[in-house]
């Protein structure tokens, strides 16, 4: 399956809360408390992130490959995620069918997902019986079957996921508008990939890409759950350890040109509703703006009192707005607005409202009920992400790819003395036309795609 991945958006399940915090320890501190994550490096290379949350009789083991869809290769569009399909097609050691069986068998639960820079697979078992999970992904990190029959087999049900995709118009209309947003860096091919590409993926080529990228040093392990640290830690160094290092891991650098204009198009296919989108260049996790981003998008279209759904879904406009915040790749990426307009609102309406909205947002500082608002949803988010092992483990590995797990430490903190001053200088910065991408998705008659 493909991950679009924003900010803390990646929620695997719910169980019981975990309550796995330490507690500010000093006189007078209110600081939030802090996860205990613990590291360890085998002598391969490989990166283990460890949380011991004792709530649950449960494990989650977590495989973070530093390979996704920015590493394909140039015409080969796709390699990464079709890979993760290949992956489940079986080693010498544990033939097709046998991961799914052991696990299921075991009452595990498995999958996996590709997106920009990473694909992860995951397993959630019975603490008594993590060591299976630790022996299935370790043998298959380099001892995967990349059988021909198989690849055709995946290759069309890769195929069927992307026609898909482009038969759903906001997906459509999200692919033209990254692809449109970044002209250099390889963040505007598609995740799943472009058709062609797909179709001449060659057995030799996935081969390749997978022993270039599935190596310990260019992976990490997050394990989060009931377990003892020195236990995992053998467990670990038995099945993971004893893989030989590779070659260095893989270092794969890009730009992209300052944007110097608005850019726009028009998507014509199929279907009922129009949609707007706009995308603006937004700076990446690291960067102090992202989180002034994350208030803006919180301000602006996130739930019934943010600013877009008042101006146009209460005033009849559009029946859907919102805006997010998608700063979690390893680059600077995007923030992104959608509306789905009312049944004969015009297009150019709609911009006029959002126009407004984005340009008071530039000029004058936000109220402090809206920042109020905004730290409280922003909290219960954040706080949603790590309710339970599995979206903690996720969420450690997507901030471990963007920016280095460590920015979980003290992103409330630092929520809590963000100013309206602030926020209105960020928007001025982001929100800029000469730095957006425009995408309007205009429904053909008669599922006529080409208008002449």
């Amino acid at each position: 399956m493909v991950s679009s991945a924003a900010l803390f958006c990646a929620r695997q399940g719910r169980a019981r809360k975990a309550m796995i915090w330490r507690r500010g320890t000093g006189e007078g501190d209110v600081s939030h408390p802090q996860l205990q994550i613990a590291e360890h490096r085998c002598e391969n290379g490989l990166l283990v992130l460890m949380l011991e949350a004792q709530t649950a009789p449960v494990v989650c083991v977590s495989v973070w490959y530093r390979a996704g869809s920015r590493h394909d290769p140039s015409g080969g569009s796709g390699a990464a995620h079709l890979l993760e399909h290949m992956m489940f097609k079986g080693t010498p050691r544990y033939p097709k069918g046998e991961y799914d069986r052991i696990l299921h068998a075991l009452g595990g639960i498995n999958n996996a997902s590709t997106w920009l820079d990473r694909t992860n697979y995951y397993v959630l078992i019975g603490n008594d019986r993590y060591t299976t999970a630790l022996e299935l992904e370790a043998d298959r990190m380099r001892g995967a079957r990349l059988d021909a029959n198989d690849l055709e087999d995946e290759r069309g049900v890769v195929l069927n996921e992307l026609d898909s995709g482009q038969d759903e118009p906001a997906s459509a209309l999200v692919d033209q508008l990254v692809a449109m947003a970044f002209l250099e860096h390889p963040y505007r091919r598609p995740v799943v990939g472009w058709r062609a590409d797909v179709e001449a993926i060659s057995q030799d080529e996935l081969q390749g890409f997978y022993d270039r990228h599935y190596q310990p040093g260019n992976a990490f392990l997050v394990v989060v759950g009931q377990f003892r640290r020195e236990e995992m830690i053998a467990a670990i160094e038995q099945t993971f350890g004893t893989i030989p290092p590779g070659p260095d891991g893989i270092v794969s650098p890009a730009r992209e040109a300052p944007q110097r204009g608005e850019r726009r198009f028009e998507l014509r296919k199929a279907g009922e509703q129009e949609l707007w989108a706009a995308a603006y260049r937004t700076p990446q996790r690291a960067d102090e703006d992202a989180l002034l981003m994350d208030v803006l998008a919180q301000v602006l279209g996130h739930g019934r009192t943010s600013r877009l759904y008042k101006a146009l879904v209460d005033s009849g406009l559009a029946v859907h707005a919102s805006a997010e915040n998608q700063s979690m790749p390893a680059d600077p990426y995007l923030f992104f607005l959608d509306v789905e307009p009312a049944q004969g609102v015009e297009i150019a309406r709609i911009e006029e409202v959002v126009d407004a909205e984005t340009a008071r947002l530039c000029r004058e500082p936000i109220r402090e009920e809206e920042l109020r608002r905004a730290r409280k949803r922003a909290r219960v988010d954040f706080t949603s992400r790590r309710d339970s092992v599995s979206a903690l483990a996720f969420l450690i590995g997507e901030l471990e790819v963007s920016t280095g797990w460590g920015y979980l430490q003290g992103y409330l903190d630092r929520l809590e003395q963000v100013t309206p001053e602030q926020v209105k200088a960020a928007a001025a910065r982001h929100l800029v036309r000469d730095r957006r991408t425009v995408g309007h998705f205009r429904p053909t008659d008669g599922g006529e795609e080409d208008v002449p």
